[in-house]
């Protein structure tokens, strides 16, 4: 499809950051405290998508954007590689609609995460598989610049075995990001990086496409997804985060502390 014509030099992508969607929390994806805000049941699901469908877009591939003129996209990301995902992307299907699931490789084959079965079967109904990082590390821009490099090509490697095609999409695990980080995934051989950060406007960083993206939670209103769907209030979701990034570097014994405790597993000792 034709992308609709912006007023910008280069595209603008709006990018949304899903999780899980279920109606038990304990079947999808990872089990800690902090990840039960992002798992939205199949009804909170379906409004969402129904603003979405009111974009002045449809969603579509990262691999289709023309990131040498201007133009309008929408792309739907999954994160973590939980059980969830043949759901979503049975939703996505009734919509004839394509998305992005990045897999945490180290996760595949768990109790509550896809098995290299299931992501063969996301691959077939047409989604790009990518990689979310092997151990999906907490606070991924911590990582001495080696040891994110071997995250990296370890689970990139991975999914190029389990789809014997190339893995050229990552998303990056946990929010933090630094220029390093960055510059991780290009080194690693990724064409395109998905962030948290809810920016429009792609970033070229060594040869790589670096995205932004929205994370909608359990209390995000499908009035707030249909508002960001048509490109409005992205402005004002940036300034949220950069305020949240400020008061992580500002505090960070403390966000460690928060980030531990948000992320423990239920069998974990405190």
């Amino acid at each position: 499809m034709t992308a609709h014509r912006s007023m910008t030099p280069f595209p603008n992508v709006a990018g949304f950051m899903y999780h899980d969607v279920t109606e038990d929390p304990d079947s999808s994806g990872f089990l800690r405290a902090g990840a039960r805000s992002y798992k939205l049941s199949r009804r909170a699901f379906g409004l969402h998508l129904e603003g979405i469908a009111e974009a002045p877009v449809a969603p579509s591939l990262v691999t289709a954007v023309d990131f040498s003129s201007p133009g309008r996209y929408l792309v739907l990301t999954f994160d973590d590689g939980g059980k969830s995902a043949l759901a979503a992307s049975e939703s996505l299907a009734r919509r004839g609609w394509k998305a992005h699931f990045f897999i945490a490789t180290s996760l595949i084959g768990q109790p509550t995460f896809l098995t290299a079965t299931e992501i063969r079967e996301l691959a077939a109904c047409g989604h790009i598989v990518g990689s979310h990082s092997h151990t999906h590390p907490d606070i991924f821009r911590d990582l001495p610049p080696e040891r994110m490099l071997q995250e990296w090509r370890v689970s990139r490697d991975m999914i190029a075995q389990i789809l014997s095609a190339p893995c050229v999409t990552a998303s990056v695990p946990g929010g933090d990001i630094s220029r390093l980080v960055l510059r991780s995934a290009a080194d690693a051989g990724f064409a395109y990086l998905f962030t948290s950060d809810p920016w429009l406007a792609p970033q070229r960083v060594a040869g790589c496409w670096v995205l932004g993206r929205f994370a909608p939670k359990v209390g995000t209103s499908p009035a707030r997804v249909r508002q960001l769907a048509n490109f409005r209030g992205w402005a004002s979701a940036r300034l949220a985060r950069r305020l949240k990034d400020a008061a992580r570097s500002g505090l960070p014994l403390l966000y460690r502390a928060y980030v531990w405790a948000a992320h423990r597993e239920p069998d974990e000792a405190p």
